[in-house]
């Protein structure tokens, strides 16, 4: 009988344990998916994540996606990401965002505001699903849309995320995406 009971304590004590990491792995990623990515808070704040990439400056000759047509200059960007959760957050930045010389002269010249276009389904739907306010861009091609209100439909298969400079609906000047350096 001893050994029944050093056997059973055994058995809880590493059920125990076990039931501890899982609670701090759970815990340590925020969401339980195990890939740390995503809503750090578990979908309670705005949503989960439906679209987080990195956005790729548009460049003469690019496709045109849903009926907007690239920007007529080779722009470089430093540094951009996007990120639009399933309950209206959308969250945008741009570092670097410029027209590099000897096209441009290193700034995103005559572009002063961007703002932001989220399309859905197939490229010959033109009509965007949202679009965020306009925001402006520095001399150093800086700027940060964070949008609350945006709306996200409840499907969106092959979603796109087009900036616009100066509020120009039909170009785009960065795109979700990468390039190679």
């Amino acid at each position: 009988m001893t050994r029944l009971v050093r056997t059973v304590v055994v058995v809880s004590a590493m059920a125990a344990a076990v039931a501890i990491y899982a609670g701090v792995a759970v815990g340590h990623n925020g969401n339980g998916n195990g890939n740390g990515h995503g809503d750090r808070h578990g979908g309670k704040h705005r949503g989960n994540a439906v679209l987080d990439a990195s956005l790729a400056p548009s460049q003469i000759g690019d496709p045109t996606f849903h009926g907007v047509a690239a920007g007529n200059a080779p722009w470089v960007l430093k540094r951009g990401s996007v990120e639009l959760k399933s309950k209206g957050r959308l969250e945008l930045r741009v570092r670097g965002l410029v027209i590099p010389a000897p096209t441009g002269n290193g700034t995103p010249g005559p572009v002063t505001t961007i703002n932001a276009s989220l399309y859905c389904g197939d490229n010959a739907d033109t009509t965007a699903a949202d679009t965020s306010d306009t925001v402006p861009l520095d001399q150093n091609g800086n700027a940060r849309i964070e949008d609350r209100s945006f709306i996200v439909p409840p499907t969106c298969l092959a979603p796109v995320i087009l900036v616009h400079p100066n509020g120009a609906p039909l170009v785009y000047i960065a795109v979700d995406g990468w390039r190679s350096s």
